[in-house]
């Protein structure tokens, strides 16, 4: 399991667009946003890949201007 917390920074004006396509975007959860479209967000799957590659989805997206990684967490759920 992997969970993983980013400070998104978008350009305000896309920022409902920027929303709906995180909203797109599996194990992803928009927490809070700002008018400045600064988000909290976080990653949660069973994959430290999948979360990798999800960072790099959202620096994608048209209207992300920057992803900050804050916090990681990662447990191997196998015995």
């Amino acid at each position: 399991m992997t969970i993983c917390s980013l400070i998104l920074q978008a350009k305000p004006q896309d920022l409902d667009a920027v929303i709906q396509s995180l909203n797109t975007l599996t194990g992803v959860e928009v927490h809070a946003q700002n008018e400045q479209g600064k988000m909290v967000v976080s990653i949660d799957h069973p994959s430290r890949e999948h979360c990798s590659k999800t960072m790099t989805e959202m620096n994608q997206i048209k209207g992300v201007m920057s992803t900050s990684l804050v916090y990681e967490y990662q447990e191997d759920l196998e015995p």
